[in-house]
Order: structure tokens, then C-alpha cells, then sequence
């Protein structure tokens, strides 16, 4: 891959400071409390003529109060209904009605269906909306690179709306399907479980899949092109299969072949999986890869056509979303670090455990490079935020990168076993369901017995990361190391930090290490025993602090 791929594939959020009153309030300017969507009915017509789109999305809901209007997100036709032509973009609502076919009244404003009831608290309702248009985003109608009309969804982090009628926000999970009314020529790929096929007249066939998780908007998408498909093997009973332009199928197929091996994995270290198949998609997403759930697509652009670690490092990462973002979602976009930086730091688990530990390393170092890069242009960001208005600044190193380092930091903070029962405890208790930071911790603390309010605060609401100078004698009187060490980080913030110092002879033979030290003041002076003068000292030997660490003479 290309360095610009490269950079989509390692995609990242960005989020400041904020208080969790503040977290709420940002949520509820994109949802509406008190209604509750249980299940999304699509229906969609697409074309060879025209990038126009017929839907029609039935959408069963509740409310908690007698409220009488509620709201869909939808982005409307910009031009006045007289002067509308092909080349606008949006939705126009047609009709709102019940299943029996009774209109109800509605207004279509702000990129919002509104819509009026009966008030019926706590009871299901179902309205039917009817709407056209060409979506300017989110359904993407275009050309693939062998010149072939394809059409594919690309939903994040709140673009459904621009071609399906939604809560378009990632608290408000639901079930869905899709039927799909499309040309002969294309096969349709989408959430869950295929349903059928039927021929339709006029060379037109019908395709119907069903969701019956709950899953975020986000990702509920369809794809429909050409297509060849290898059906790779089930995994737990999970089909896994790989969905590729016919003129990439023999190169593709080995791409995506890892797949099996990666879902096995986070199975066994995890949780089960919540879907109904893992299908792997050759797209034309804007990303590297876009993890929807049970149908992920990756960019036409990774096909390499033999093994390579750069798209077996996607597949982990996206396939590790579907444990963390599609099924234990976060709760706004604020928390995005939940689904990314576990995304980037399970894909490097399942690296570490396909090729040891110095692979591990490798992508760390890296990782944390890219870190002090980002860092250095924004150095007031940190990883939970909610006051950036376009989601789409969110995308940088803190929440993937970053993100995964406090995950790698907190696996050395608690040890192996206790890190692997939190996460399995953690992903057991939010499956097909909402979490925050907060939830995250408190079952950590759980699990561990022990208080990391010190911990996720300075990792994760705190800018930038400790910046050390040390420097080190040797006392032979005392038979001991003295290493003199301070914060130098610009922002005067001094972080807690585990430290650990490796002592070597000249051989490179480790004479001892310290035992685990703990700094949390700007200057502090440690004294480690040691029977003989070393040639070399090291600090954090293996590699578990986010830090850049400068040894004075050197």
C-alpha cells in the first residue's frame, strides 16, 4: 500500500477534554430521549439511468412519554420542489403513513422528517416513509476502478441520513433489513442474513437481507456490484466469505483469506460474535476499511494479491470492530476511542499472537511515532472529547493510536489475566448494547480491585504524554545504580507512570532490573542495588509507557 493508504488505514479520532454532563448534553443534540427505534424495514430501488434512488423505510419505535411529534434524520432536496432537477441532491418525502396505509401528517425541515402521532407512550409504533432522491453522500454511486457501476454504502460517522430516514446517531441501535430492487447484473451484499433472491421483470431482481442484532446506524449499509464470492469456511458455525470484483477475485481471495484464523481468535480471547456471517467486501469506501457489521468493506486499493502484513493488520482491525464499535458501541462519537483504539490495539494483539512479540513491538513503535507527530500539531488534544463540530476532524492519531496504548498501558497495569477477564467481562456486559469511558473503567476496577481513576484521567482527558530526561551513576561504595529522572513534557501536567530499568554488561547480558518504580512528581531520584558497575542501563525495557524517554550523554 501507498503512504496514503497506509494513513487511511490507520485512521484515527480526535477528542478533548469534557466532563460527562458534558458528553450527555452533546448526545442529546443528536438524539431524542424518551424514543427508542426497535427496527428499520428498507426498502430501496436503485438504477443504472439515473443515480436517483426510490425508498420506502418502515420504522417501529417507542416512546417513553405522550410526546405526539417525533423526528427522522434525512437530508433534504435543496431545491424548491418547482425548480428540482437531476442534478440536486437529497431526499423529498413523498408520504408518511401508518402500515395500514392511513397518511399522517409530516413536515420535511432541516435535514429532519417530522413527523405527528397519537400519542402512545411506551407502546410500538410503525409509520412508512416514502421518499426519492439522489444522495449526495453516504450511498455512494460511482465507478470502480475497472470502470464498473457500483453502489455502496460508506455511512460514517452520521452520513445514513443522506439516503435512508434514521436516528442517525450511534446511541439509538437497532435491527434492520434490507430489500433491495436493483438491476439483474449486480449482486447485493448487506447486514445479516441473506434472505432470498426473485427476478423481477425488466431484468431486475429483488434481494432481501435481515439484521436481527441491534446494530448503530453507521453501519447498516448495503453494497451492490459485480461480484465474485468464496465462501472461505465458518468459524463457530459464523460463515466467512469474501466478496470481490470478479477481475480481483484470484488475487483478493488471497487477501481476505486470513480472515478465518483472525475471527477464531477474537472469538477465543473475546467473546462470541454477534452476527450472522463475516463477509469481507471489496469497495469503493473512502476509507482503508470500513467495519460494518457482518458485511465489512475495504478500499478496492489494498488488493495486493499475496500475504501481506499490512492487509492482514486490516482485517484484524476491522474485524475486531465488530466486537468493539458494531456490538459494545459507544455512546457518542465523543467515545470513539472504545471502537478505534481497540480496533488498532486488538489488531496488534492478533499480530503479536500470529508472529510473537517483536511484531507487537514493531507496530507500538510505530504507532507511538505517530502519536508524537500528532501531538506535536495538536498539542492541547486528547482522546475523549465532544467539543469538534465536523465529525470528520475527529479522524487522527489519538483515539486509534493513541487509544490502543492505553489499552497496551492498562494490560501491563493489571497484568495479562486480569486485563483478559476485564475485557471479556466488559464486552459480556455492553454486547448489542451502549458504553462510555466511565463503564469501561468501572469494570476494570472491578475485575482488578483496584482504583484507575489516576490512570484513565491523565490517558485520556489529559493532553500529550510524559517527555523524561534521566541520566544515571553508579555509586560503588553503596553498591547501587542512582538514576535522576524529571517530567519535561511543555505542558507542565506531571503524569503517574510505572518505570522499569534494565541493567546490562557489555555483552549485552542483563545483569538485573529494578523492580517496578513508580514516578509521579516532576524531579524524582531512584536507587536501584546492583553488585557490579553495568555497561548499560535501559529504561522501560518492555515497552509498556507511552513516553518519549531522552538519556542524558546520549
Amino acid at each position: 500500500m501507498n503512504k496514503k493508504q497506509r494513513f487511511l488505514v490507520a485512521l484515527c479520532i480526535f477528542i478533548t477534554t469534557v466532563t460527562q454532563a458534558q458528553i450527555a448534553s452533546r448526545a442529546a443534540l443528536y438524539t431524542q430521549p424518551g424514543v427508542d427505534v426497535q427496527h428499520y424495514a428498507f426498502s430501496l430501488m436503485l438504477s443504472d439511468s439515473t443515480n436517483q434512488i426510490k425508498g420506502e423505510t418502515t420504522i417501529r419505535f417507542t416512546r417513553a412519554d405522550d410526546r405526539q411529534t417525533v423526528w427522522f434524520d434525512l437530508i433534504s432536496n435543496k431545491a424548491d420542489s418547482a425548480q428540482a432537477d437531476d442534478g440536486a441532491t437529497g431526499m423529498r418525502v413523498r408520504a408518511v403513513s401508518l402500515p395500514d396505509g392511513k397518511a399522517v401528517p409530516f413536515s420535511q425541515r432541516n435535514d429532519r422528517v417530522f413527523i405527528n402521532l397519537p400519542p402512545a407512550p411506551n407502546q410500538p409504533t410503525e409509520v412508512v416513509i416514502r421518499y426519492e432522491g439522489t444522495p449526495a453522500r453516504g450511498l455512494i454511486i460511482s465507478q470502480n476502478k475497472f470502470g464498473e457501476r457500483t453502489f455502496f454504502g460508506d455511512n460514517w460517522p452520521n452520513n445514513a441520513r443522506n439516503y435512508l430516514p434514521v436516528i442517525d446517531h450511534p446511541s439509538d441501535k437497532a435491527t434492520c433489513s434490507f430489500a433491495v430492487n436493483a438491476p439483474a447484473t449486480y449482486r447485493v451484499i448487506s447486514n445479516g442474513k441473506f434472505v432470498n433472491e426473485t427476478n423481477l421483470p425488466n431484468g431486475r431482481k429483488l434481494t432481501r437481507w435481515d439484521e436481527k442484532t441491534p446494530i448503530p446506524t453507521k453501519v447498516m449499509v448495503i453494497g451492490a456490484a459485480k461480484f465474485a464470492v468464496d465462501e472461505v469456511g465458518s468459524v463457530n458455525g459464523v460463515p466467512v466469505q469474501s466478496w470481490l470484483y470478479p477481475r480481483d477475485s484470484q488475487k483478493g481471495f488471497i487477501d481476505y483469506r486470513p480472515a478465518k484464523e483472525i475471527l477464531q481468535y477474537f472469538m477465543d480471547k473475546i467473546g462470541p460474535y454477534s452476527y450472522e456471517k463475516l463477509a469481507n467486501v471489496e469497495s469503493t469506501t473512502i476509507f482503508g476499511g470500513m467495519e460494518n457489521a457482518s458485511c465489512i468493506f475495504y478500499n478496492e486499493k489494498v488488493i495486493v494479491g499475496h500475504k501481506d502484513s499490512d492487509v492482514e493488520a486490516l482485517l484484524a482491525h476491522e474485524i475486531a470492530h465488530q466486537w468493539f464499535g458494531n456490538s459494545a458501541t459507544e455512546t457518542d462519537w465523543s467515545q470513539l476511542w472504545l471502537s478505534e483504539g481497540f480496533a488498532t490495539y486488538f489488531s496488534a494483539l492478533y499480530l503479536e499472537h500470529a508472529y510473537g512479540k517483536d511484531t507487537l513491538n514493531a507496530v507500538l513503535n510505530q504507532n507511538r511515532n505517530q502519536i508524537y507527530r500528532y501531538t506535536a500539531l495538536k498539542p492541547t488534544g486528547t482522546v475523549v472529547d465532544s467539543t469538534t463540530a465536523n465529525l470528520m476532524d475527529l479522524l487522527n492519531p489519538n483515539s486509534y493510536q493513541k487509544g490502543g496504548w492505553v489499552l497496551h498501558m492498562l494490560r501491563n497495569e493489571l497484568g495479562d489475566d486480569t486485563f483478559w477477564k476485564g475485557i471479556r467481562a466488559y464486552y459480556a456486559k455492553y454486547r448489542n448494547a451502549n458504553a462510555q469511558t466511565s463503564d469501561l473503567q468501572a469494570i476494570m476496577e472491578s475485575v482488578s480491585g483496584k482504583k484507575l481513576g489516576t490512570f484513565f484521567q491523565q490517558w485520556l482527558y489529559q493532553p500529550g504524554f510524559p517527555e523524561v530526561v534521566w541520566g544515571s551513576s553508579y555509586d560503588a561504595a553503596k553498591k547501587a545504580l542512582v538514576i535522576d529522572i524529571r517530567q519535561a513534557q511543555r505542558s507542565g501536567t506531571v503524569f503517574t507512570i510505572p518505570l522499569t530499568f534494565s541493567m546490562k554488561d557489555g555483552s549485552g547480558r542483563e545483569l538485573t532490573r529494578s523492580p517496578r518504580l513508580t514516578m509521579n512528581q516532576q524531579n524524582q531520584t531512584f536507587t536501584i542495588p546492583v553488585a557490579n558497575k553495568p555497561a548499560s542501563v535501559m529504561i522501560d525495557p518492555d515497552n509498556v509507557v507511552l513516553m518519549r524517554a531522552v538519556q542524558m550523554g546520549k
